[in-house]
Parts: C-alpha cells; sequence; structure tokens
C-alpha cells in the first residue's frame, strides 16, 4: 500500500486526485487531504437543492462534484479527509465501510474519544456526526472515502448547506441533515490537525502489510491538474450532472406577492413563470421571455435582468431584490 499526504488544497485537485489514483496506480492506495473551504457534493444530488447559493457566492466557496455517492459535505481546514483505494473483494458494502472506517476508529479510541459506529456510514460521539463515508466501485477496485470534522467551523458547515427543500422539486438524492461536532472538543490532550494527521499515517503505515510513504511525483501533479481543470472545475460536471428540476420561490415585497417558477433542463432554464397580485406598465411575458434558455447562474442573470427596468413589470421591485429571489 502507498501512503500518500496530499500536497493540495484546493478540492478540485483533491477530487481529481482520487480518480487518477483510482484508474493509474496499480498498488493499493491510503491518502490524507486537507480543503480549503468548499462544498462536496454527491454524485447523484442535484447541486442547486443542496447549497445555499446566496452563501456560497457571497463567501466564493468552490463546489465540487465527486464520483461517490451520499451527501453534500462542507470542508475546510479544520475537516481531515481520508481515502482508501483498494482491490474490489466482492465483499458488501456495510463490510467494507467498517473494515476502512476501523484505523480512524482505533486512532480515535488511543486519543480518548468514544466514537462509535453510526447507521450505514457514519462515525458518531454522543450522537453527534464527526465522520460520513461514501465509496465508489469499480469492476476492480474499490474507493472509499471519508471526512473527519476536527476542528471545523460549524456555523459555516449549517450555513453553506441551509437550503429550502421547498424551492426544489426533482428526483434527486437528497442529503439527511444530522447533528455535527467537532473532534477537538472531545480531547483530553489537545491536539493540531496536523498531529492527528500524523497519528493516522503512523497506524496505517505499522498496520497494513507492506505500506510505504508515497510523494507524487511531478507528472502526477500534472495529470491532476489537467484532470482537475478539464473535469472537476467545470459547471458542466458539478451543476449540468443532474438534468431536469424545477426551482419555485413565493416571495412578498411592498407592492405585491410573487411566484417564480423556473423549468430547468441541464442547467438551463426552459420556461420561466412569474404569477402574482403585480402590478406592472409592461406584460409579464416579455420579462418571462427574456429569461429562456438563460443559465441558472448568477451573473448570467445579473446580465439579463439588469439589461431592464423590473419595476416596469413589478411595479415597485428593484432589479436587485428580483435577482435575490432566483436563488
Amino acid at each position: 500500500m502507498k501512503c500518500i499526504v496530499s500536497p493540495f488544497s484546493l478540492c478540485y485537485e483533491n477530487i481529481a486526485s482520487e480518480e487518477y489514483l483510482l484508474n493509474k496506480m496499480q498498488d493499493n492506495i491510503f491518502m490524507l487531504y486537507i480543503n480549503s473551504p468548499c462544498i462536496i457534493i454527491g454524485k447523484n444530488q442535484n447541486t442547486y437543492s443542496e447549497i445555499n447559493q446566496n452563501y456560497v457566492r457571497q463567501h466564493d466557496l468552490p463546489v465540487v462534484r465527486r464520483m461517490s455517492g451520499g451527501g453534500a459535505v462542507y470542508h475546510d481546514f479544520g475537516n481531515l479527509n481520508f481515502c482508501f483505494i483498494v482491490e474490489n473483494k466482492s465483499k458488501e458494502m456495510d463490510s467494507v465501510f467498517r473494515e476502512y472506517t476501523k484505523p480512524v476508529l482505533d486512532v480515535l479510541h488511543t486519543l480518548g474519544v468514544p466514537a462509535e459506529f453510526s447507521g450505514r456510514n457514519d462515525l458518531t460521539i454522543e450522537g453527534k456526526k464527526i465522520s460520513g463515508n461514501a465509496q465508489y466501485y469499480t469492476s476492480s477496485k474499490v474507493l472509499h472515502h471519508g471526512t473527519l470534522l476536527f476542528n471545523s467551523d460549524i456555523p459555516s458547515l449549517a450555513a453553506s448547506l441551509n437550503v429550502s427543500e421547498s424551492k426544489f422539486e426533482d428526483k434527486a438524492i437528497k442529503s439527511v441533515r444530522s447533528r455535527v461536532g467537532n473532534i477537538y472538543d472531545y480531547l483530553n490532550e489537545k491536539i493540531t490537525i496536523k498531529e492527528f494527521s500524523n497519528l493516522i499515517t503512523d497506524y496505517i503505515m505499522e498496520n497494513f502489510p507492506n505500506c510505504q510513504s508515497y510523494s507524487l511525483s511531478e507528472e502526477d501533479k500534472f495529470h491532476i491538474q489537467q484532470l482537475s481543470e478539464t473535469k472537476y472545475s467545470t459547471f458542466e460536471w458539478n451543476y449540468k450532472s443532474f438534468s431536469e428540476f424545477t426551482f419555485k420561490n413565493n416571495f412578498k415585497y411592498a407592492k405585491g406577492n410573487v411566484e417564480l417558477r423556473l423549468n430547468l433542463i441541464n442547467g438551463i432554464i426552459k420556461e420561466a413563470y412569474i404569477i402574482g397580485d403585480f402590478f406592472g406598465k409592461k406584460d409579464i411575458s416579455e420579462l418571462e421571455m427574456m429569461l429562456k434558455e438563460v443559465p441558472y447562474d448568477y451573473n448570467a442573470l445579473e446580465k439579463v435582468i439588469f439589461s431592464t427596468n423590473i419595476d416596469d413589470y413589478l411595479s415597485g421591485l428593484s432589479n436587485a431584490i428580483f435577482l435575490e429571489n432566483f436563488f
């Protein structure tokens, strides 16, 4: 087994590293990485309905879709991530989960942290989730990866994933929100996330046969960055993978009530409906037509909305407030 500590801190590159190592390395792999603040989306999810789009935009948070299923998670510098890429021995998923979260659990127990298995893919402490795990299978390999909330910014985690479910109608897999906690709060003797990472690395090196430390070569890094640029940082991969859904929002302003409904296919607005008891000098159907074929993206919508005067269609409503209600 090759034991790797990722040199990257950008989510696009670390998620790309997992695919690269899965496809290019013959050896079993164990990798640890820490991402700068970002959101990671499960393969089968509708990105729009999992993230707080206004918060993500205001805080310039990258959003990336991973290969594995499961729910959306927030990463930051207080979150340690681990990844096993091993031979597929046709074991049950629950068995694989337990096998490759046990090393983490053993390290936590040596630190006096009362963590335990919970549900299908979580580790918890006193009922609070500190680790979520997911898997991706090929015919020959299994990729098992998980988060470890060591000393993460919990308020930012909650705010970035705080989505009104009533705004989205789709068939994508929704995240199950859980109470979360930080490992750091349960340590008898406080250590840094770097020291925690080193403890896990030492455990893997000592307990897995023929385990050797490995640093990514310049060639490895080049191919990973290429994959990051051509796939994992693209709008097509991160937002368009879920094909069809409806966004709806009801809001009230000083002079009326508005129901906004958008039918979207591959991230493009195909139909827009603006309904309510508002007044306007111009026919609302003109505004609806302006929105058709526009990407469901803040910058694209801002350009269209600020190319006209929204007050002409919805008397008393500003362009800025109208735009904010699309997310």
